[in-house]
């Protein structure tokens, strides 16, 4: 398995190399202005990056962007990133799935005329069983 630092820093590569692209597609002559030499915390070196003026500059941008953002809202950007989510279960979501893929729709049609606010219910399950609601209550 390979070392998250590492991960993280081949991601980096990878993405700088795809902005310095796309944008070489589209402007075939421009000249490499940049070198940005990528390596892990501890010296391992990850990969570089030649970019153009337009990706160095696009970059920039981006990095000033989410500089202001950290800085200006600190508990946002911080948000989530001590603690990572748990990851989900491919089978159990599948399992999710068919549970609810098996279900009737017309099973609901009793609660829902039996419901105290019939008409409401009805719009509910209208926008459930065919994803459409006209808004109307």
């Amino acid at each position: 398995m390979m070392d998250k630092n590492l991960e993280a820093a081949l991601r980096l590569v990878t993405e700088l190399q795809q902005l310095n692209g796309a944008d070489i597609l589209a402007n075939p002559n421009q000249t490499a202005i940049v070198r940005v030499t990528v390596r892990t915390i501890d010296g391992q070196f990850a990969g570089e990056a030649i970019l153009n003026p337009r990706a160095t500059e696009e970059l920039g941008d981006a990095t000033s962007v989410v500089t202001g953002f950290a800085l200006t809202m600190p508990a946002d950007y911080l948000a989530g990133r001590s603690a990572p989510g748990p990851e989900l279960d491919p089978l159990l979501i599948a399992a999710i799935e068919a549970h609810f893929d098996d279900i009737d729709p017309q099973s609901y049609l009793a609660d829902v005329f039996d419901s105290q606010d019939a008409e409401a219910s009805l719009a509910a399950y209208e926008q459930m069983v065919t994803g459409e609601w006209d808004g109307d209550l």
